[in-house]
């Protein structure tokens, strides 16, 4: 069964837990997530059917194949995996809440183990500037300016692809030449700009900007048709890059890194820790409720590891 199929056979349940998630005033973008992952789920068990089966009839084992699939056929990360089988347990906790079904089979299933306390990927400074200068390189003249004011509101400043996704020009306070910012939770932070990035930022909304059609006008950021810009289409730009990099040879590291958008975000939180700003600023520049995520950005790089160790004088040996 394709996935047209699985949306409308499992439409009232879909439904109703799109419903109930908006009702708790999830963001736009987890609703998306969870749908997304519930879907997935559908169509894993639906997979050699002929006609749907009944969330009822759903057991333990489905799951863990799903789980598996999810491994090893997807490739999905212990992380992906856990915040999949979130979803499934949330969708089922809704229909028994809306007797849809009596039992929930997701809540049997353990969660993949997670390494714990991972070390965040980021781009060094040098790295960032080969990163901004390929922007120019790969992306079409006239969306130049926009993509590098994108990945700099992400690399110096921290913001989520979301939250990018999100900004309107109504967010921008002109005066104190800084953002509101709406995040995770639909909480809302200001974060002053950095002086250049504010001057590029109100030379792209003047002078290169899309015209926005109705309903998208105060989106910051507008595709050629003049809608707000996807998320799927920011981080297409920074995969666009990386691509691009990758291709001249010289930068196979960042393959294994992993680049993407989101680790311009953990360059900027990492650059302000080594450079010796109190967390609790980087906390509130980032938006993390909890200090603990902030803090996994206090690692030491290897070439802070390696000055220290060059600098260190050492003559018992002589």
């Amino acid at each position: 069964m394709d996935a047209i199929e699985i949306k409308e056979f499992y439409e009232d349940e879909l439904l109703i837990f799109e419903t109930h998630m908006d009702n708790k005033d999830y963001s736009k973008h987890t609703i998306d997530y969870y749908l997304r992952d519930v879907q997935l789920f559908l169509q894993f068990i639906n997979r050699k059917k002929s006609e749907p089966i009944s969330l009822e009839h759903v057991k333990k084992m489905d799951l863990t194949l799903f789980m598996n699939f999810l491994k090893n056929k997807k490739g999905n990360a212990a992380a992906t995996r856990n915040r999949r089988l979130i979803s499934i347990r949330s969708f089922y906790k809704c229909l028994i809440e809306y007797e849809f079904v009596e039992n929930n089979p997701a809540m049997g299933v353990d969660r993949a183990k997670e390494q714990k306390n991972p070390l965040p990927t980021y781009l060094e400074k040098q790295e960032l500037k080969v990163f901004f200068d390929e922007i120019s390189k790969v992306s079409k003249k006239m969306y130049v300016k926009r993509n590098k004011v994108i990945m700099g509101l992400m690399a110096f400043c921290g913001l989520r692809v979301n939250e990018v996704h999100l900004l309107n020009k109504s967010s921008i306070n002109h005066t104190l030449k800084g953002l509101t910012v709406h995040g995770k939770g639909n909480k809302t932070r200001y974060i002053p700009l950095p002086k250049q990035l504010y001057d590029e930022l109100v030379d792209y909304i003047e002078n290169h900007r899309e015209f926005g059609i109705e309903g998208h006008k105060d989106a910051v950021f507008l595709s050629r048709y003049g809608k707000r810009l996807s998320v799927r289409r920011i981080q297409n730009i920074a995969e666009k890059v990386v691509r691009s990099l990758l291709k001249s040879g010289s930068y196979h590291d960042w393959e294994q890194k992993k680049i993407s958008s989101h680790k311009l975000r953990h360059s900027f939180a990492t650059i302000l820790i080594q450079n010796g700003y109190d967390i609790r600023t980087a906390q509130e520049l980032l938006g993390h409720a909890n200090l603990n995520t902030t803090q996994k950005y206090t690692h030491v790089s290897d070439a802070a590891k390696q000055k220290v160790m060059d600098e260190m004088d050492i003559d018992v040996f002589t």
